[in-house]
């Protein structure tokens, strides 16, 4: 199976991403190919046409294919925007800075890997189902979730004995049993 190099939860949300993305695209698509049958039903009446009528035809049904692939572009930067704020947002709650690589954006490779994961995620039959969706999360941080990500999660990995400074709060924590 193609791998991205994340741990299983976020490789879910990854894959809950690409599923959002490919119903968004599936539509998009859907919609252009509208066009085109919209165009053969009503426009191609007649038998013959003139090079004058044909370009006409052309010009418009290029003004409409490109106004729909701007719109979906428009829309997929805007949610990439949306999803990036979310991700920054709760990085800031722990007074983390994330930072972007751009140039990996563009990355052959990268994308070729990208690829394959989808591939490997959409198109076999013995997918493993998402656990994720079962599992039991913990509480938002700004509702008081703070403590309970600390005992679950932050403190048994730094071995669950002792003192925690938590730079956030400056504040010593203890793990108990």
């Amino acid at each position: 199976m193609a791998e991205l190099g994340l741990n299983e939860h976020h490789q879910n949300e990854v894959i809950n991403y690409m599923r959002f993305a490919r119903s968004k695209r599936g539509l998009r698509l859907k919609t252009v190919d509208s066009c085109f049958q919209d165009l053969k039903e009503s426009r191609l009446v007649d038998e013959t046409f003139t090079i004058d009528e044909v370009s006409e035809v052309l010009s418009g049904l290029q003004a409409v294919v490109h106004s729909e692939v701007e719109s979906e572009l428009i829309n997929t930067a805007y949610t990439n925007v949306l999803l990036l704020r979310q991700l920054f947002s709760q990085a800031e709650k722990w007074y983390l800075k994330l930072q972007t690589d751009i140039s990996e954006l563009e990355n052959r490779e990268l994308l070729e890997q990208v690829a394959e994961f989808e591939k490997a995620e959409f198109t076999s039959s013995t997918k493993k189902p998402i656990i994720d969706i079962i599992k039991p999360k913990l509480a938002p941080l700004n509702e008081g979730g703070t403590a309970e990500l600390l005992n679950k999660v932050m403190l048994p990995s730094f071995g669950g004995t002792g003192p925690l400074f938590h730079p956030p709060c400056l504040t010593a924590l203890e793990w108990r049993h």
